[in-house]
């Protein structure tokens, strides 16, 4: 039998453990980062048996020195938020390695783009550690922008997936390669900027805010011209200027972190449609502090444009009656 062979099959017999094992440190990485207050998407998996024997045939690996039998991925929006979230992982796990891929390119080239963390795994002592022996089970862990994603996606079935490959090919085609890769980092460069500069419009840095607090306890996506439209109604209530506003909804909605938690919490449990639609709007946030502060106010303004019913709802998940 060949070792490729006894390596399929032990890796049909191991590989649920491990797969497990990815799943554990998904939702340890997910607590992890959720406190950064930024959108991401998490997911691991172990390695498809046919994905495997294929790596074992184009590579000179082992079983035992596979370093990738499971994989992660994080992906995030901006290029600022990279080093935050390496950061967070690193803190908590061991790696044998953080490559930052970009900086591998340096000054004249393009192309792939992303934070690799090798071989993650729980470190010695860990509640974990004894189900998952660190000197067994690691991850490969994949850290990007959407921007970044998008190219290693596109790239991935082609012929110029890395170096090797594009040397291959045609002058012609190697440099249009490098057009494409730039205009990619160019836009996830610009994406990073454009989402600093517009916080000085009142309504979009009053989002921003909001959103830091929200993604710290839901990774759904909103309705972000809703969210505009509703932040663009109540805005004359802010008192002051908006950056001491902004201050004061920062200390409420930490003070209320709990609180905030608990009521996400039941609203999983409960199902999406037992609850308010705007639970999933980071508005909902500064309607909790309006309504805990000015309670009249904040019903007349909502009144001339949504139906009160729904500010009932909002106000019945976080405890607060409007009679």
């Amino acid at each position: 039998m060949s070792d490729v062979e006894q390596a399929r099959l032990r890796w049909i017999k191991e590989r649920p453990k491990y797969a497990a094992f990815g799943n554990v440190m998904q939702e340890r990485i997910r607590a992890l980062i959720k406190p950064l207050g930024i959108w991401f998407e998490i997911s691991a998996r172990a390695k498809e048996v046919d994905s495997l024997v294929k790596k074992l045939l184009r590579k000179p690996h082992t079983f035992e020195t596979l370093p990738d039998k499971v994989g992660a991925r994080i992906i995030i929006r901006y290029r600022s938020d990279l080093q935050r979230v390496v950061d967070k992982v690193s803190a908590q796990f061991d790696a044998k390695k953080v490559d930052d891929k970009t900086k591998g390119l340096g000054t004249d080239r393009l192309g792939y783009q992303s934070v690799h963390l090798d071989e993650v795994r729980l470190r010695t002592g860990d509640p974990g550690a004894t189900e998952y022996p660190p000197s067994t089970f690691s991850l490969e862990l994949q850290v990007r922008t959407l921007a970044q994603h998008l190219w290693s996606e596109m790239s991935h079935d082609s012929v110029y997936k890395n170096d090797e490959m594009i040397s291959k090919l045609p002058d012609d085609v190697k440099r249009r390669v490098n057009l494409m890769a730039g205009q990619i980092e160019v836009a996830d460069r610009e994406f990073d900027r454009l989402n600093s500069e517009l916080s000085s419009d009142a309504a979009i840095g009053l989002l921003q805010t909001l959103e830091k607090h929200y993604y710290s306890l839901s990774s759904r996506r909103p309705d972000l011209e809703l969210s505009l439209q509703v932040l663009h109604h109540f805005l004359p209530l802010v008192e002051g200027d908006v950056g001491g506003f902004t201050s004061q909804l920062n200390d409420f909605l930490s003070s209320k972190h709990d609180v905030l938690e608990n009521v996400y919490a039941q609203a999983s449990e409960a199902g999406l449609e037992n609850t308010t639609s705007f639970l999933f709007q980071p508005e909902v946030l500064l309607l909790y502090d309006l309504l805990s502060s000015n309670l009249e106010k904040t019903r007349e303004v909502w009144m001339q444009s949504y139906p009160e019913v729904e500010l009932e709802r909002i106000a019945n998940a976080f405890g607060i009656s409007l009679d």
